[in-house]
């Protein structure tokens, strides 16, 4: 059984799985080498920093190094960074978060997603196109679009009873390059 406590746990527990995700790693708020090395090692046009300690903490789009110091300021004892996924807007099918619930007699599943150019984690509970909690083999579950990605992703690792914030896009990429990018796994949070 996976148990996540906060974000430090589900990046460590990501990696462990090999699981497909933007690069992202998680500093202490004082280590500005880290960071920096972290940007050189990834190269992109936007990264992502965010409160490794609290859900829905503050986070803060950056391009470089020196934006990065600027912020740092805002977080308490550790911030992860991850390269930032606003360059594959277009190419998004489904945003959302999802549970599939297994146990010995059945398979329940529960989904709140967008399939919006706009959607992210923070805003699919606003207005979600999707939000279902049903049996695997309900129709209407099947007729969202790139549901079969996210849900063969979620056989293929047994990310059974742990709720996944997830992405799926058009094309393949993230670290492993596939078309469900993983964003964060939850337990205790």
């Amino acid at each position: 059984m996976i148990v996540i406590k906060d974000k430090k746990d589900s990046i460590i527990k990501m990696k462990e799985l090999r699981l497909n995700y933007f690069p992202l790693d998680v500093f202490e708020v004082t280590d500005v080498q880290g960071l920096k090395t972290f940007m050189e090692m990834y190269p992109a046009k936007e990264y992502v920093l965010r409160s490794a300690n609290k859900a829905k903490g503050d986070f803060f789009f950056v391009k470089n190094i020196e934006e990065a110091k600027e912020k740092l300021s805002n977080f308490e004892d550790d911030v992860t960074i991850s390269v930032s996924y606003n360059e594959y807007k277009e190419d998004i099918i489904l945003v959302g978060d999802i549970i599939i619930h297994k146990d010995f007699n059945s398979q329940m599943v529960d989904i709140t997603a967008r399939d919006d150019i706009e959607a992210t984690h923070r805003n699919i509970y606003d207005n979600p196109k999707y939000n279902l909690h049903t049996s695997i083999e309900d129709d209407k579950l099947w007729k969202i679009p790139g549901i079969s990605k996210i849900m063969r992703y979620i056989s293929d690792n047994e990310l059974y009873n742990v709720i996944i914030e997830f992405s799926v896009y058009d094309c393949k990429i993230g670290i492993n390059k596939d078309n469900v990018v993983i964003s964060e796994l939850r337990t205790g949070y």
